[in-house]
């Protein structure tokens, strides 16, 4: 599917969502982008904190490539959770508005992930060997690792670089 494609497919299930589900959104005037850029979320709404002003959604190519559109409409339908958060309580996140939404449009508080094979840096747990993070840029737990204990057996962590 190319990108075009994509994005009028995106149209047409967002519209369908506002209809079928229950939600109190406007998507006149939202954009939709498809972004090759995106590798730690599938989508994202952007907006001006504060307001129920929605600046555009965007969506990640390799997301839809990885899962199909059957688990990418999940992230669609999340991402409306978020535009009527803001549109209706003129406030973004995953808290407590957005969580009592998700069982109503069949959909998940956090996606998983998509680009690992992108990662350039992997933490592992010395003790066990259990890949414990994942991290696409160089931080403070990459620099340092000997600072952190892993969760499992609270072990030092070991960097891989891809």
């Amino acid at each position: 599917m190319t990108d075009a494609e994509l994005e009028a497919a995106i149209r047409e299930y967002q519209e369908w969502v506002a209809e079928n589900y229950p939600l109190d959104i406007t998507l006149e005037g939202i954009p939709v982008d498809i972004s090759t850029r995106l590798k730690r979320t599938a989508g994202k709404v952007s907006h001006i904190r504060g307001s129920d002003n929605v600046k555009r959604i965007r969506y990640a190519k390799k997301a839809y490539q990885k899962w199909g559109w059957e688990k990418f409409a999940e992230t669609i339908r999340h991402e409306l959770i978020h535009v009527h958060t803001i549109q209706n309580h003129q406030t973004g996140g995953h808290g407590r508005l957005f969580k009592a939404k998700v069982p109503d449009l069949d959909t998940t508080r956090h996606c998983e992930s998509f680009a690992s094979d992108d990662a350039k840096y992997k933490l592992f747990c010395t003790g066990c060997g259990t890949k414990v993070a994942e991290y696409f840029k160089k931080c403070k737990t990459v620099k340092n690792p000997d600072r952190y204990r892993s969760k499992c057996c609270k072990e030092s962590l070991r960097v891989e670089t891809q």
